[in-house]
């Protein structure tokens, strides 16, 4: 396949036959190589999904207060600190300032892996960042 003159179509080298609908063709859309695929809702009963999101222009932004907002919810209705961080918008957001190659790593261990309990030290301090005064 090569680019084509034409906008939203590619060009077949003249070495390949593509049959399309049936019929040897020069030119093939470029639609023709896309697949719908259907988009699927589930609930996790690991993960959460509260946190705004990152790539949103309209709704809530992501900011410390909405991680406040978030994670003061430990304690209450079952929820537990490392439940409430099983949310991949806040871990996106909280690799923003914190270390990717080595905080990251022990914090998706502890998320993925309940039996690897979260370093206190780090409970600490996405508490304070998120304006917690210790309630964890």
């Amino acid at each position: 396949l090569e680019v084509g003159p034409q906008p939203g179509f590619c060009n077949v080298n003249e070495t390949f036959t593509v049959i399309q609908e049936g019929k040897e063709s020069k030119n093939v859309e470029n639609n023709f190589f896309l697949t719908l695929v259907p988009i699927e809702q589930h609930d996790s009963e690991m993960f959460v999904c509260q946190f705004p999101k990152a790539n949103r222009d309209h709704g809530v932004a992501q900011t410390h207060d909405e991680m406040k907002r978030q994670l003061s919810k430990s304690g209450s209705q079952g929820w537990n600190f490392i439940d409430l961080l099983s949310d991949f918008g806040l871990l996106l957001f909280l690799s923003n300032f914190l270390d990717f190659a080595t905080d990251m790593p022990k914090i998706c261990k502890s998320v993925v892996n309940r039996d690897v309990p979260l370093d206190e030290g780090y409970k600490i301090i996405i508490a304070s960042m998120a304006g917690m005064d210790g309630s964890y």
